[in-house]
């Protein structure tokens, strides 16, 4: 379990096949404006994930007409890039900052038993022999983004997220950043 876990947190966002939005929370008191310039954090401690996630999320949110900035060229990874965070929001302008964890990482193992046998108990019990049930074992990525307004420095907006894990980083990031983009649009958090 280890070993999933760490793989997992090396992967961060190749966490999720298809993605669903399993928990949701808005701020009620904010009343916004929304965001029209986002700094987008990948928290990762695989460099090339991080950069694969930014991005994507910056040239997904550049798309969608929002003007938005990667952190890796000014953060560097780790806690100690905390003390850099104002003074990038301050430069880049930003009125908000994605950021994006893995939360959880659990394995599901599920043993599907053959159909009953036939033929009373003799039938039943030779068929219990001569089958075996089939096992197979799903790891799935809880993932958690949240989206902070510096100027009022508070939490407005956070999502859960959950997926089969995978090791395409490219596909899956897409596939977040289709499911998060159009949310965060629709909830008023971005322009």
């Amino acid at each position: 379990m280890k070993a999933v876990a760490a793989l997992a947190l090396s992967l961060v966002v190749a966490a999720c096949a298809s993605v669903s939005i399993t928990n949701e929370w808005k701020d009620p008191a904010w009343s916004g404006p929304p965001a029209t310039n986002v700094l987008v954090i990948g928290v990762s401690r695989s460099d090339t994930t991080r950069r694969l996630f930014e991005d994507t999320f910056v040239r997904d949110l550049t798309a969608a007409g929002v003007r938005a900035s990667a952190s890796y060229a000014s953060i560097p990874p780790g806690d100690s890039g905390s003390a850099k965070l104002g003074d990038v929001v301050k430069s880049t302008g930003s009125d908000a900052v994605l950021v994006t964890r893995v939360q959880r990482v659990e394995d599901r193992i599920n043993v599907t038993p053959t159909g009953p046998g036939y033929g009373g108990f003799y039938g039943w019990y030779g068929g219990a022999w001569a089958s075996t049930p089939e096992v197979t074992q799903t790891t799935l990525v809880t993932l958690e983004t949240s989206v902070w307004d510096p100027r009022a420095d508070k939490l407005i907006w956070t999502v859960t997220t959950r997926g089969v894990l995978s090791t395409d980083i490219p596909r899956t990031t897409q596939q977040l950043s289709s499911t998060l983009i159009p949310k965060m649009k629709a909830d008023g958090i971005i322009r």
